[in-house]
């Protein structure tokens, strides 16, 4: 019975897991192009073939040879298999339409085409794109769409390839191709599919994988795990491991690898004919693979069952490696296996002491830091033992205490992390008495001890070091040269300056004798040398009476041979360690700690540190109370030397950490990026750490500066675009100031200052408005996105009116060019205006300034651009209505004034005149010149003539003032794209002067390539002389085009990917331009970053239709101050009228005496007296007094004799009298 119901279970067992194959499912296969056929192929010279050789990389034998894997592997597992084709030959290239219509014929349940992508000239893209035929999450056929979204995960996972985007990039064709025809492959399909182009194979790392027969099964392997997933079959139940063998320590270096992507695996030189050995978890060979000689270094291992692997790599000339790989079911392990070569001399470390941290270009050194509060913490073991010293490093504390032990901890939960291994230390009062670490990271360490002269107890000064934090100390030197003492006691503290394999230690060497005296001994130590040596003295000023017991070196950032003398005697005071010198010789002292504005520290303090930042030096410094409580720390800038400290932030924290006496202190600090790290301890008080705060202020400056004249005053009015923290205003005649006017600190926005004419000579004045603001430490978003005003549906352009002489100086306009519905507001098509405060100044809310034009859908109206004299001219990319209007700002609702008009337009957007092309489409425009000499410059995507046979050109129309519509060919062409190698190829392009006579133009780009490069620069002859995709790093990629540049040209904004990069602009002698990057904004608005400004002041602003909003960073700024000149058209007018004299029986004030030597009375009945002013008969002013009550004797005292009026100004109206000075 027993054996009849074991039967039944098993039978059951088998029904119950049975597998699921490709039974029933057919799949269509098409490896992309065939026959070695240059006009229809894809052949890329490589390292080992020549172009033409059939060994080499062909696109369709690349493509074959996945297709027939894929095909392999799907028929072993029961699935019916169609291909285009088996074989590479002419024949085999079969037309698009024919093979698609196969498919449909067999009614395949799946279609794939394979291919690989290319875009010219490579220069580091490689990404994957699977196309389906539709628009964007339209796909004609349903299926095809979820088809492609589960093939992505399973291509995106190939390791041994360099991705330049791994974003997903599930497109449809009709959008990709931008037209509604896609692929001729897919174009006929009614079964579902798409195209995979798997990677880049003209990016030549990856050119070489594409040889190696492997690589291309293990693309197959991934189809074909896409396909089970897809159809529910049954993943393999085994495992491949595949990986690459490559140097350690050497870069390729061959013409035809040249484009690879720095900083990653695929600038290591594959290591060809490496051997494999693939074994089991007890090292039991199963296998050998041998690397091909083909520059890819790939290597795989298939059909492996779950568990754990180890391999060794071994090659010629380079060290062997071992690695354990652990294979899982249906998946690919990757072993990336880098391999020295013994040949490679590896260059020593040569760190500087004091490195300059990983920041921005742009960084600036600020006067003044911020920091937050942070809360006081007393670890447990900051009061266990006696430290005499701590380090900070890498986010640990090294801590030095006397018993002697060295404790880590976590600098950040300041729990343990190890005890240090001591192991082997020994000899001296103290086996550890200091530690510091090298310039290359190593901690050493010195004891302290008496040697005598001679020394004859066995006894050495000697330095440890460590490899790591957890293995045994190593004698680095031990030595008993001591400076010639009878008993000299060395090591207190020792100063380290270079790497471990060459450094410098300075320490001191105190008598024991009575005196005390102080000797510093230089030691230099070098692998493989004898150990240097040599010491200083001065009998009068190096004793423990003068520098203190507890002294304490320190290396100096001014030098390696300078250190830095701090203990609770003296001040921080820098020596130099003199080598040319003679023994004996005093050091050359460098100076004493002097704070520039009389800061004093408390020379009980000790316990500093120096670091650098922004390309300057810092020193943090313990303070305290005299009796060494209330420790706190305190920031200088000493790039000038100790002895011209400036104080650069407040006492942390302000009332010391504790109220207890300190045994111990330390200060030190960490950069990150903006960010500075202050940390302060005092053994018996505690310890804290604190951050910057960031700023918030925008690049301040006063804007549409205007002068209202009134009976007694002058109302000078003007913008901020930020809370002002000092505001003056100078008016000044000439180079002369007649006034200066101390407005305080104002709030952003629109104000107005008062100044009593009386207080004004008689003339015509100039005056200027000066706002200082907080400093701006980095790149800091000053827009609220919640606001509605810079809330658009889809925007397109962003300008600043950044010319003096225009009445609207700092406006902001902006272009919508699709209306449509945000968070806040429905906003139209046209133009919104803002002013430098982001408020909407005329009111206009969500309704546009349309000029009375029909735009029509998205690029209409596009960009724009403001004039010298402030008029905005918009422009129109689309090819419906394409051109270019005027707007006034000072008539925003008034009817747009057309550049073009009466023109005959074709259906791509060229329109001309009488058969005479004038202009297309155009994208950005740019306006130079006033009057007769304005000069309108456009980016045109359509216009070609003789001289410019293909589009994309930069052209000049010399409009003058306009009086009627241009209706003829381009003054002159300022770019020509076909003289330049056709590199304008999206068109979406801004432009922007250089102020050299130059351009800079720009376009969408995805990735830079130098075949179509995101941003160039042509000279005043039109010579391209900067191609961004030269260097693809620098810009990487240019999502909708946008660019800027600052008014004086120094600065370049270009928005890519969801971010702005900001460059220094840079000309060499001969006038070739570079750009460095000096900020990063990340994240910026989204993806497309369609326009960007910058104002004058420096503050960048970013629109664009990926986040609907219009966004203002400023940029930073050490000395935020910026001084606006009122326009020519602004100035006081101080007239020279002769005030008309009142009857004096109709008024009620009365003067006397008249004629009058001496004095005059004004004497007012009822009416307070408010100012008094005395003109003579040409009215200038001669004297003006305030007065309060209701009389005042005004004297006459240095006035000619002769007629003067003098004008009265009461509470209630003002009156005019005659008198005579006798």
């Amino acid at each position: 019975m027993k054996k009849y119901i074991l039967s039944f279970i098993i039978l059951l067992t088998i029904f119950s897991v049975k597998a699921v194959d490709f039974t029933g499912i057919k799949i269509y296969i098409n490896p992309g192009h065939g026959g070695y056929d240059g006009a229809n192929d894809r052949n890329v010279q490589t390292i080992p073939f020549a172009l033409g050789d059939t060994l080499g990389f062909w696109e369709s034998s690349s493509n074959l040879a996945k297709g027939l894997a894929l095909r392999d592997l799907l028929q072993a597992n029961n699935a019916t298999v169609y291909m285009s084709r088996t074989q590479n030959r002419d024949a085999d290239d079969r037309a698009l339409s024919e093979i698609a219509e196969e498919a449909n014929a067999n009614n395949v349940d799946a279609f794939l085409s394979i291919h690989s992508n290319a875009v010219g000239t490579n220069t580091g893209t490689n990404y994957l794109l699977l196309l389906y035929h539709g628009y964007d999450s339209q796909p004609t056929v349903a299926a095809s769409l979820p088809m492609a979204e589960t093939a992505w995960p399973r291509l995106i996972s190939n390791q041994l390839t360099v991705w330049s985007s791994p974003s997903t990039n599930i497109r449809g064709d009709f959008s990709f191709y931008g037209n509604t025809s896609g692929l001729g492959v897919l174009r006929p399909l009614t079964v579902p599919g798409f195209l995979s182009e798997g990677s880049f194979h003209d990016y030549m790392p990856e050119t070489h994988r594409l040889l190696n027969i492997d690589y291309k099964k293990l693309e197959a392997n991934n189809f074909y795990r896409y396909f089970c997933d897809y159809f529910h079959a049954d993943l393999p139940s085994t495992g491949i491991i595949a990986g690459f063998a490559k140097s350690a320590n050497e870069k390729m270096n061959h013409p035809l690898y040249a484009n690879y992507k720095a900083f990653t695996h695929d600038e290591r030189v594959p290591i060809n004919g490496a051997k494999v050995k693939l074994m089991n978890q007890n090292g039991d060979s199963l296998n050998i693979y041998y690397v091909d000689s083909l520059y890819n270094g790939i290597f795989a291992f298939y059909n492996l069952t779950p568990g754990t692997y180890k391999l060794h790599l071994e090659a010629t000339d380079y060290e062997a490696k071992d690695t354990t790989v652990i294979v899982t079911a249906a998946t690919t392990s990757y072993a990336k296996m880098f391999l020295p070569n013994v040949n490679v001399v590896v260059p020593k470390d040569t760190t500087p002491d004091y490195p300059d941290p990983v920041q921005e270009a742009g960084v600036l050194p600020m006067k003044y830091y911020n920091f937050g509060d942070e809360e006081v913490v007393v670890p447990e073991w900051l009061n266990q033992q006696p430290i005499k010293k701590v380090l900070y490093r890498d986010e640990k504390l090294y801590v030095l205490t006397t018993e002697p032990k060295i404790t880590i901890y976590n600098a950040q939960t300041l729990n343990k992390i190890r005890e240090m291994d001591l192991s082997g230390i020994e000899g001296g009062v103290n086996l550890v008495s200091d530690i510091a670490f090298t310039s290359d990271g190593y901690l050493l360490a010195c004891n302290k001890d008496t040697v005598s002269l001679p020394e004859n107890k066995g006894r050495y000064f000697k330095v440890y070091t460590w490899d790591n934090d957890s293995v045994a100390p190593a004698l680095l030197f031990k030595t008993q040269q001591q400076a010639n003492w009878a008993n000299g006691i060395m090591g207190e503290t020792f100063a380290v300056s270079g790497p471990r394999w060459k450094c410098s230690i300075y320490v001191p060497s105190v008598t024991s004798g009575s005196s005390k005296q102080i000797r510093i001994i230089g030691f230099t130590y070098e692998e493989d040398n004898p150990l240097g040596y040599k010491y200083m003295m001065d009998v009068a000023n190096y004793t423990e009476a003068l520098w203190g017991k507890n002294m304490k070196f320190t290396i100096s950032p001014t030098g390696k041979n300078h250190f830095i003398l701090d203990s609770e005697k003296v001040l921080p005071t820098e020596y130099q360690f003199d080598w040319s010198a003679a023994d004996r010789s005093p050091l050359i002292k460098k100076g004493d700690f002097t704070e520039q504005n009389g800061y004093q520290l408390a020379t009980s303090a000790s316990g500093i540190n120096f670091f650098r930042h922004a390309q300057h030096t810092f020193m943090v410094s313990p303070t305290c109370d005299a009796d060494t409580t209330k420790v706190g720390a305190v920031l200088f800038d000493v790039t000038n030397g100790i002895q011209q400290s400036l104080k650069v932030s407040e006492k942390l924290p302000a009332d010391g950490l504790g109220t207890a006496k300190a045994t111990y202190m330390a200060a030190a600090a960490k950069v990150s990026g903006y960010d500075l790290n202050i940390l302060v301890l005092a053994q018996n008080e505690g310890m804290a750490r604190f951050k910057t705060i960031p700023g918030s202020s925008a690049n301040i400056y006063a804007s549409e500066l205007k002068a209202e004249k009134t009976e007694t005053d002058y109302l000078l009015k003007f913008t901020l675009n930020e809370n002002a923290t000092a505001v003056s205003i100078d008016i000044f005649d000439g180079e002369n100031i007649i006034k200066s006017i101390d407005a305080g600190a104002l709030n952003k926005g629109i104000q107005s200052v008062s100044v009593p004419l009386a207080e004004l000579p008689t003339g015509t004045f100039s005056w200027k408005v000066t706002a200082s603001a907080y400093a701006v430490d980095r790149p800091v978003k000053i827009s609220d996105d919640a606001s509605p005003e810079l809330q658009f549906y889809s925007p397109r352009g962003v300008a600043v009116d950044n010319n003096f002489e225009s009445s609207f100086f700092g406006r902001i306009y902006a272009t919508e060019t699709a209306g449509g519905t945000t968070t806040n507001r429905t906003t139209q098509d046209g133009v919104y205006i803002l002013n430098a405060a982001l408020e909407d100044v005329t009111q206009q809310g969500a309704q546009s300034y349309a000029g009375s034009v029909t735009w029509v859908g998205t690029s209409s109206p596009m960009r724009l651009a403001v004039a010298e004299d402030g008029k905005v001219y918009v422009t129109d990319w689309s090819d419906a209505h394409p051109g270019v209007w005027i707007m006034d700002p000072a008539a925003p609702s008034a009817p747009f004034v057309p550049v073009f008009s009466g023109l005959t337009k074709a259906s791509s957007g060229l329109s001309s005149f009488g058969g005479v092309n004038v202009h297309g489409s155009i994208s950005h425009c740019w306006v130079l010149g006033t009057g007769e000499d304005t000069r309108l410059y456009t980016f045109d995507e359509d216009y070609v003539d003789a001289v410019a046979t293909s589009a994309g050109n930069v052209l000049q129309y010399n409009i003058g003032t306009l009086a009627t519509p241009w209706q003829q060919a381009p003054s002159a062409i300022v770019y020509n794209d076909a003289l330049n190698g056709n590199l304008q190829q999206n068109y979406n392009s801004c432009i922007a002067p250089d102020g050299r006579g130059g351009w800079w133009i720009s376009q969408y780009r995805s990735a830079d390539a130098a075949n179509i490069p995101s941003l160039i620069h042509v000279t005043d002859r039109g010579i391209v002389d900067f191609n961004s995709g030269k260097t693809p790093t620098l810009i990487e990629n240019s999502y909708t085009g946008g660019m800027a540049v600052s008014f004086d040209g120094k600065m370049l904004a270009m928005g890519c990917n969801n971010e702005v990069k900001i460059f220094r602009v840079s000309f060499s002698d001969s006038g070739i331009p570079s750009l460095t990057r000096l900020y990063s904004i990340k994240p910026a608005m989204g993806t497309n970053t369609a326009g960007l400004a910058f104002d004058r002041a420096g503050n960048v602003y970013v629109i664009s239709n990926s986040s609907e909003r219009l966004g203002v960073w400023s940029l930073p700024k050490v000395e935020n101050t910026f001084t606006t000149p009122a326009p020519s058209s602004e100035k006081l007018d101080v007239i020279s009228e002769v005030p008309q004299v009142e009857a004096s029986e109709k008024s009620e004030i009365s003067l006397y005496p008249n004629p009058a030597s001496d004095y005059v009375i004004v004497d007012s009945k009822t009416a307070k007296l408010q100012t008094i002013a005395v003109y003579d008969t040409k009215g200038r002013l001669i004297r003006s007094i305030n007065a309060s009550g209701t009389q005042v004797r005004l004297s006459l005292e240095g006035m000619t004799p002769g007629l003067y009026i003098l004008q009265v100004r009461t509470d209630e109206k003002r009156n005019s009298f005659r008198f005579i000075k006798q």
